[in-house]
């Protein structure tokens, strides 16, 4: 096997496993992994091996054995990969360990549940605990690319949390934050913590592991994984162009393995964006692409909370709420962690006309993931909640926030004219409707449309508002 045909050291585990007779499943269960990414797994192993059968596989391996040398440095894994060391307990009492260990076990449980990062195991980065460790050597001894340390004070009834992520590349800082609490349930407090360290690193992390820009990323040999990575990054950039990019990209990857639940569910979201944000003359025909991949995503790996969030939102165009409800609390329950299924969650609530639910999730979703680079739907999310139950002061400041962030953000103007309007402020209102008309000269309030609210009074009435604050 030539030298660029290695394989990474989770598909040496899998190969291996294969080989020896076990199934999608079996392997699947075995390395915390989705079937379906085992199946793309296994295409890009015989690619590389140039095999076609089992017998084959098995007899690579074992050639592969007997020739390949012994690497003293372990490689990186293909997906992201971290290890969490043990968070230091810095109270006085050792006692205390308790909470700092749970917390530390609670965030490698739910890091492993992603299907995008390889997490190393408690019993490995406990063997850590109480040392004096240089970050980097323990990266390169464990063959990740990045760690997680932290520590819990206590003092009284309040607990601080602090929690950051080093490249074990470079040594520099990645992310940090600090958290303060009321120590009244220890249980609470540690799934509050680990919600919102989760969130933040899985956002962090996406944006930090692509080897190469997506722009130059048409070499023919990318694997699944690599397009749909690639992917990630392009839907973060809400444009036209990045969005035809993802589509091209997602598209070879649905070639590769068409059974891939990370491919469709990423499409789907690809397409779902386009109609949303204005991007298609005719937004339906995406809408119902969304819809039909999203569906395909969970039929595919049913336990993937991010095929549930993407299929819950492909249905709001189609005005199919009971599905969008059932499918984005099947994604909290999966993974209570996950700050998008939470704040889309949220934005659903609030067209359901449900402001003080809506809120509430729009809440933990900000708080847990501050730099999502798609907080601005966040903010226009608590905008409309606001709206809906008539506080339109706070729709109006958290508005401008949106449009703050992402000024391109058609609803924001809408919930911010509508609002000013319903306050009977008529010269702000039409002065929002110019700075909308300024970003988005083509903006017709036939785009209100796209995010259809769940009240036909209530979509008449913010017609009406924006009728009278100066939209056409």
């Amino acid at each position: 096997m030539t030298e660029h045909a290695r394989l990474t050291a989770r598909e040496t585990q899998i190969a291996d496993n294969f080989a020896q007779g076990k199934s999608y499943q079996d392997i699947a269960g075995q390395l915390s992994l989705a079937p379906s990414t085992v199946r793309t797994h296994l295409a890009t192993i015989y690619r590389k091996l140039g095999v076609s059968s089992k017998l084959e596989l098995r007899d690579a391996i074992s050639a592969n054995a007997q020739a390949q040398p012994v690497d003293p440095r372990i490689r990186l894994p293909e997906k992201p990969s971290i290890a969490v060391l043990a968070f230091e307990n810095m109270s006085a009492d050792p006692d205390q360990d308790y909470i700092s260990d749970g917390i530390s076990d609670d965030i490698i449980t739910a890091l492993s549940r992603s299907p995008w990062l390889f997490i190393i195991a408690r019993n490995t980065t406990f063997t850590y605990k109480g040392a004096n460790v240089d970050v980097r050597r323990v990266a390169e001894d464990l063959g990740v690319r990045f760690v997680l340390e932290g520590s819990v004070r206590r003092s009284g009834d309040r607990v601080r949390v602090t929690a950051q992520l080093i490249d074990g590349l470079t040594g520099g800082h990645v992310w940090s934050e600090r958290y303060d609490a009321e120590l009244t349930d220890v249980f609470d407090l540690q799934d509050e913590i680990t919600r919102n360290v989760v969130a933040s690193i899985q956002t962090v992390v996406h944006l930090n592991t692509i080897p190469e820009p997506v722009e130059r990323a048409s070499r023919p040999n990318l694997t699944v994984w690599e397009l749909t990575m690639r992917s990630w990054h392009l839907l973060y950039e809400f444009t036209p162009d990045a969005y035809a990019h993802a589509k091209a990209l997602l598209e070879r990857a649905l070639a590769l393995d068409p059974e891939s639940a990370e491919a469709n569910m990423l499409l789907s979201l690809i397409n779902h964006h386009v109609a949303l944000m204005g991007f298609l003359p005719d937004p339906k025909p995406a809408m119902e692409a969304a819809y039909a991949l999203g569906l395909r995503a969970t039929q595919l790996d049913e336990r993937n909370e991010y095929a549930h969030w993407a299929f819950g939102i492909s249905c709001w165009g189609l005005m199919k709420y009971d599905e969008s409800l059932a499918a984005l609390n099947r994604a909290v329950e999966l993974n209570p962690n996950c700050s998008l299924a939470y704040g889309s969650l949220g934005t659903l609530l609030g067209i359901l006309g449900r402001s003080d639910e809506a809120i509430l999730n729009q809440e933990i979703a900000i708080r847990s993931n501050p730099l999502d680079p798609s907080i601005f739907f966040r903010f226009s999310g608590l905008a409309l909640a606001h709206y809906t139950a008539g506080r339109f002061e706070e729709a109006i400041k958290w508005a401008e926030r949106a449009i703050h962030r992402k000024p391109g953000w058609y609803m924001a103007h809408f919930l911010l004219a509508a609002s000013h309007d319903a306050l009977g402020q008529h010269v702000e209102a039409q002065a929002a409707v110019q700075a909308c008309k300024r970003v988005i000269p083509n903006i017709d309030i036939a785009d209100l449309d796209r995010i259809p609210l769940y009240q036909a009074t209530r979509m008449e009435e913010l017609r009406a508002r924006l009728r009278s604050a100066g939209f056409d």
